[in-house]
């Protein structure tokens, strides 16, 4: 991680700006369109669905392609029976980043595997503990012109991205281990930070980001994804907002799990570059894990509700703090605190998925919040909820002032 630009006067470079929860900066509470969020959505789902066309497509190959030369070779290769263009990049795999967005191009894209060892087949791990995952992580790096953004996508294993919280649904203090012993001393769960460590990936986004930066000088940078991706994308977004002062950094992420505690969660609101939203249906299970009092989520919420398309409503809540889960932080509690009783009633109730299957019929897919977005219209929000107020007036509706 870049560290922090030198100010120039003695003694203060070793300072930095910071905001809290009571006190962000404008950039940390402007609202999102509903167009880049369903832009970034999209992506999350060809990131996410790819790999049932071609499981090891290599995004590297387009590379810098406008988006006219995308175009004029998919419309050739439709007069052919062979689904390739271009002899290796896969017809529909282009058909996806084309139905994306009108302008979106490919900058680059890493794919590595982690040394943790293998998923379910690391019999060594402790079943307490969330170890390495020792699975493949990819970033692919979009840059859109109408929206000005330079877009990081992150995606984990299939396996990964199916359960990114995989052991059991109770987990301890001692089930965290520390971000970054140098620049962010705060525990997150041990198995994203294992995941997030046990490659290169993030010094090597870090090199085409700053040449990025450099040729497209007034872009944001937004790290996005879905489920595990999205665990992924909130922490490299936390560490290259710190890293990079001078740049706008947004974080909208899809059914992602929380990571860390209330310490995670300060630190990542105390970072006025730094402007995150959680997107979350109701019957997406892996949003309220893992369970229990010391893990938090952080950034701003956005709730899609209702389940038929006509009904579909948005709802967003700042910092999260006013987020109606009221019951469902009910039952789940119960779980933590009486498992062996009420585990069963409680998967029925929030569909938690038990050794390792999956009870919710597809509700936490992306694919299911790439629908409502798209089938809901005009339909956004256009304040957070419970924020707005008649204030404080004295008697004979007087003037109050300080």
């Amino acid at each position: 991680m870049l560290g922090l630009v030198g100010t120039g006067f003695d003694g203060l470079d070793n300072y930095r700006l910071t905001s809290t929860e009571l006190d962000p900066s404008n950039f940390q509470i402007d609202l999102p369109t509903k167009k880049e969020v369903l832009v970034h959505a999209q992506i999350c789902k060809l990131m996410n669905g790819y790999t049932t066309t071609q499981r090891d497509f290599n995004f590297a190959m387009l590379s810098g392609v406008t988006r006219t030369t995308l175009e004029r070779e998919y419309n050739k290769s439709m007069t052919s029976n062979d689904n390739m263009i271009a002899g290796s990049c896969h017809r529909d795999v282009v058909k996806e980043v084309l139905d994306c967005a009108d302008d979106l191009v490919v900058e680059g894209f890493f794919r590595e595997y982690g040394g943790g060892g293998g998923g379910s087949s690391n019999n060594n791990r402790d079943e307490n503990k969330e170890g390495g995952t020792g699975e493949r992580i990819e970033a692919c790096v979009f840059s859109s012109e109408s929206l000005r953004q330079i877009i990081v996508c992150f995606r984990g294993s299939t396996a990964a991205q199916a359960r990114p919280v995989r052991s059991n649904l109770l987990f301890g203090r001692d089930a965290s281990s520390i971000l970054d012993d140098e620049k962010q001393k705060v525990g997150i769960l041990n198995s994203f930070q294992s995941a997030y460590f046990s490659t290169s990936l993030e010094k090597a986004l870090s090199f085409l980001l700053a040449n990025l930066a450099a040729r497209k000088p007034f872009f944001d940078v937004v790290m996005t994804g879905h489920s595990f991706g999205g665990a992924m994308a909130t922490i490299a977004s936390l560490r290259y907002a710190m890293g990079n002062s001078q740049m706008r950094v947004i974080c909208h992420t899809f059914g992602s799990p929380r990571i860390g505690g209330e310490e995670w969660r300060q630190l990542v609101h105390s970072i006025p570059n730094l402007r995150i939203y959680r997107v979350e249906k109701a019957h997406d299970s892996f949003v309220t894990m893992p369970t229990g009092n010391e893990w938090v989520h952080c950034g701003h919420s956005i709730q899609i509700l209702g389940e038929e398309e006509t009904s579909v409503q948005f709802a967003a809540h700042r910092f999260d703090r006013a987020a109606p889960n009221a019951s469902l932080s009910h039952t789940l509690q119960k779980v933590a605190t009486e498992p062996v009783r009420v585990l069963r009633s409680a998967s029925k109730v929030v569909s938690i998925p038990i050794q390792g299957t999956s009870n919710n019929n597809g509700k936490d897919a992306i694919e299911a919040y790439v629908d409502k977005l798209r089938s809901s219209g005009d339909c956004w929000f256009t304040e957070f909820s419970g924020m707005k107020g008649e204030g404080v007036s004295g008697m004979n509706n007087e003037m109050r002032t300080l």
